[in-house]
């Protein structure tokens, strides 16, 4: 079947939308063929989609999987949970025994539910009345559907596509858009990690705003990147983009524009004259100060709630801060946070199974992922065209700002601070894709050295939170495991920042 057939992919739509919509309503309460035919009509407007965009970003086979496997593999997940938590998780949770694995997306699909049902004005979803969405853009969606398609049962696995198409359909955008700045292996790269990461796949996989807002992201990332192709759709596709996302969390919206609009400046307008260098300079300073005025004091007190919180919850993170005293408070929970989720709690902390099947992929995927952005951090410094580092400098600039903020917003929270840097996926995304890429092409061992440095600070702290939760060994102090994975860390940096100055005045030496 050639992708660029129109006839076949309406077929090819509709004959996977009947076999998935099926499997939807068979697991959806309410009768099966109005289920059925909700399910169906979603998913084949949705894979018809795909597979047009598919044959205009021209990315073969590497992209159709790509693609596919996002869809299916938040899709899966989505349904899997849904069916599992009201089995297998706490019979004294709300959230699990309804089948929903965050309470966010629980509280909004029943308000949807409730506004559907209720025949008042879907803009009311916008109202203070729906406190369960603080925006109502996906509140109002989730009733539309409810409303038009299932009005007669209350069919929660029916968003569940709609969440999957959002971040399926924005990847090819983000692959093409990504390949025509750098490379396809970059673009793969990103790619990849863009579809399979786990946080990605399960903040995909349930009724949440961060699928609609990658999604959206990718979109409007690829219309900066080709702007000056064709400017007048390019600016069309920007602005609906921002209007998705301003319905679905304004506040997001807002941070995105900045970023792109910084992009843009730096790409397209920095290069070209001394006056749009110098006006872009006053703009972007201006923008930054006036936006730290209007969020400080939001930001300040929500951080304070939050550490607050994340003190009271824990009972060991109270001990080390009174050991270690209360200004370093912030730092601690800050550092906390960065190493959220932890990779070691999450194999060795007591819960049920089902929780560890979700906890250890989460954390498997950021510890895997955090040392390729520690890594692009320095590589981008040895980057030898000056536009390049630019780009890369601000892309690495925001992605470690808003991974700090993500961490002094949630605290140490197990949910939040990883579903906030879970927003911005396609950046961490791009970086990581990049630094990995250029670390084979310049076979370059500090990735290997930070490589060490992570698996140093699995080691002690797999010591420590097995030998508190499983009695295997003896534990060490907790700041005797700081400061032995300092020293060790320092040791490996250091070596091998000799080891390269040692080459390089051999070189020089051989040379005369």
């Amino acid at each position: 079947m050639k992708l660029t057939n129109i006839k076949a992919h309406l077929l090819f739509s509709l004959l996977t939308a009947l076999g998935v919509g099926a499997i939807v309503a068979a697991l959806s309460p309410g009768g099966f063929w109005r289920g059925w035919l909700a399910a169906a009509l979603l998913c084949w407007l949705g894979f018809f989609g795909l597979l047009r965009i598919l044959a205009w970003a021209e990315g073969g086979k590497g992209l159709a999987w790509m693609t596919a496997l996002a869809f299916f593999l938040r899709l899966g997940v989505g349904l899997a949970m849904h069916q599992a938590l009201p089995i297998y998780g706490y019979p004294d949770e709300p959230t699990q025994h309804a089948g929903y694995v965050f309470y966010d997306a629980y509280r909004r699909d029943l308000q949807s539910w409730d506004l559907a049902q209720s025949g008042e004005s879907l803009l009311d979803s916008f109202g203070r009345d729906f406190y369960a969405d603080q925006y109502g853009g996906l509140l109002a969606l989730s009733a539309a559907l409810y409303r038009y398609l299932s009005p007669d049962a209350h069919r929660p696995a029916l968003i569940l596509p709609l969440g999957a198409f959002a971040t399926a359909l924005g990847l090819p955008f983000f692959w093409k858009g990504v390949r025509k700045r750098w490379d396809g292996s970059v673009a793969a790269a990103a790619g990849w990690i863009l579809a399979l990461y786990p946080d990605g796949i399960l903040f995909g996989a349930s009724q949440m705003r961060e699928p609609f807002l990658v999604g959206l992201t990718c979109i409007a990332f690829w219309a900066v990147l080709t702007f000056f192709d064709h400017r007048r759709s390019r600016g069309v596709i920007l602005a609906a983009s921002f209007l998705g996302m301003v319905l679905i969390s304004w506040r997001v919206a807002l941070v995105i524009a900045g970023i792109l609009t910084v992009w843009f400046w730096i790409e397209y307008l920095l290069p070209r004259s001394q006056r749009w260098r110098i006006l872009g300079w006053v703009v972007l300073a201006l923008g930054v100060l006036g936006l730290a005025y209007l969020s400080w004091e939001w930001f300040r007190s929500a951080a304070q709630l939050d550490i607050k919180l994340t003190t009271l919850e824990s009972g060991w993170v109270k001990k080390v801060i009174d050991e270690v005293g209360r200004q370093w408070t912030l730092p601690f929970v800050l550092g906390y946070g960065l190493a959220q989720p932890i990779l070691p709690a999450a194999i060795a902390e007591p819960t049920i199974p089902i929780w560890r099947i979700i906890a250890v992929p989460r954390a498997a995927g950021w510890y895997i992922l955090a040392p390729f952005l520690l890594y692009a951090f320095f590589a981008i410094w040895r980057v030898p065209q000056p536009a390049e580092r630019r780009i890369l400098g601000w892309l690495v600039g925001f992605v470690f700002l808003w991974i700090l903020i993500s961490s002094a917003r949630a605290g140490g929270d197990l949910w939040d601070n990883p579903r906030y840097r879970s927003i911005f996926l396609p950046w961490l995304a791009l970086l990581a894709g990049w630094g990995a890429v250029w670390a084979v092409r310049a076979r370059d061992t500090w990735l290997a050295r930070w490589l060490i440095v992570e698996g140093i600070f699995l080691y002690y702290f797999t010591n420590w939170y097995f030998s508190r939760h499983l009695l295997l060994w003896k534990r060490l102090p907790f700041w005797q495991n700081v400061l032995r994975i300092t020293l060790l860390s320092a040791l490996v940096l250091g070596s091998g920042w000799l080891w390269d100055l040692g080459k390089v005045l051999w070189r020089r030496y051989k040379k005369g």
